[in-house]
Order: structure tokens, then C-alpha cells, then sequence
């Protein structure tokens, strides 16, 4: 992981408030991720791997899909030990780009490569369909609320993507206390939604 553009940090002037001048927006960091997969004995097969990647059977999503799992492994780790519940999960879908390659070892560490491609853009989120902003002035007036159900739901369907079927099976089952607990006029519509995703968790339940 390699932090790039960041702006030199300035000293301590104390706890006292000082005036900020209006102006341009300063420039804002940008983390760089490299999660490395397995070895290969030399260029050639790099390269037949990325063509078998880049090509039509949607291996090299998948590819970026295992990868995003292992850094938001770590990141759960990190959440866990330093007792910081704002340290969040990534997803593809908000990276600046997104690039499958090889290289040596040396290459990687340092963030470079021998050869690689940058993925098109994933997918739009759900946000990016909808119209959010009638629900958000509907809650800012008081008008509407986010059940604290769909919170928990929320959270399940990142748990459950990311592999942690445990804290999702968890999560489930708090949000269907909450609904039992405190209905609200969306009911119907959040327990058929939890519903679906129960459903989801069962389908992807391991067969032994």
C-alpha cells in the first residue's frame, strides 16, 4: 500500500483556531493498493495470464473480486485491533482505476509492473440508478427515517459479499429483532427485503 500526492504535513500551531483564506481546494492523497497473486515462472506465462484475464469470461473480474476480499481482510483486522469502527471496507466500484498485470518482485513492492491493462469501469452502484435526494430531504425534514433494520441489512450484504457469512448470518438476525421490536411504515417492505437476503445467505452456504 503506497500513499501518493499527499500534501507535506504542517506543524502544530496549537489548540488555538487561526483564519483560512478562501482559495482552490488542496490536493487530497491517493492510496495505491497491489495485492499479488501467484508466481510465475517467467514473462511469457504473465502475459498468456493476462489475455486469459482481460478476455470474455469474466475471470479477471473475479480476479479483482478475490483481491478486494483480501485487502478488506486486512482492513478487518486493522478495524478490530485498533478499536476503530470508521475504518471501512473498499470496493472496486470507487477506485480511480482499477489494473490487472504482472511483474517482478521488486516491481510490485514498488507499485510498477512489467505489463498490465486497466480494467473498464465496474458497474454503477445502486445509488447511481436511483434518485436518493427525495428520501434524503424526506429524512432532514423529519418526514422519514432510516429504520435502523436497513442499516444492519446493509452491513449483512457487504458481510455477505466479502465472505464473512458469519458476522452477516449476525447481522441478519438483529435486523429482523429490530424490525420485530420497532415496526415502522416501511415494514412490509424491509422484511421482504431481509427476506431476499436470508435467502442469499442460505444459497451461498457451503455444501459439505
Amino acid at each position: 500500500m503506497e500513499e501518493l500526492g499527499a500534501p507535506r504535513p504542517r506543524r502544530r500551531a496549537g489548540r488555538r483556531s487561526k483564519p483560512v483564506e478562501p482559495g482552490d481546494a488542496e490536493e487530497t492523497p491517493v492510496t495505491r493498493l497491489t495485492v499479488t497473486g501467484e508466481k510465475l515462472d517467467d514473462p511469457s506465462q504473465g502475459t498468456a495470464w493476462l489475455k486469459e484475464m482481460m478476455g470474455s469470461g469474466g475471470k479477471g473480474a473475479e480476479e479483482v473480486r478475490t483481491a478486494t476480499r483480501i485487502v478488506n481482510r486486512a482492513l478487518s483486522a486493522l478495524r478490530a485491533e485498533a478499536r476503530d469502527p470508521l475504518v471501512q471496507d473498499i470496493g472496486a466500484s470507487k477506485a480511480l482505476a482499477v489494473r490487472l498485470g504482472h511483474g517482478t518482485g521488486d516491481e510490485l513492492a514498488d507499485g510498477r509492473w512489467t505489463e498490465a491493462k486497466e480494467l473498464a469501469r465496474p458497474r454503477r452502484g445502486r445509488l447511481d440508478d436511483v434518485d436518493p435526494q427525495t428520501r434524503v430531504a424526506a429524512v432532514l425534514a423529519g418526514r422519514d427515517e432510516v429504520h435502523p433494520a436497513e442499516t444492519l441489512m446493509l452491513r449483512a450484504r457487504l458481510d455477505l459479499q466479502q465472505g464473512r457469512r458469519t458476522e452477516a448470518l449476525y447481522g441478519l438476525r438483529a435486523a429482523r429483532a429490530a424490525l420485530q421490536e420497532q415496526p415502522g411504515p416501511r415494514q412490509k417492505e424491509l422484511i421482504k427485503e431481509l427476506a431476499a437476503v436470508e435467502e442469499k445467505l442460505k444459497g451461498d452456504t457451503p455444501k459439505t
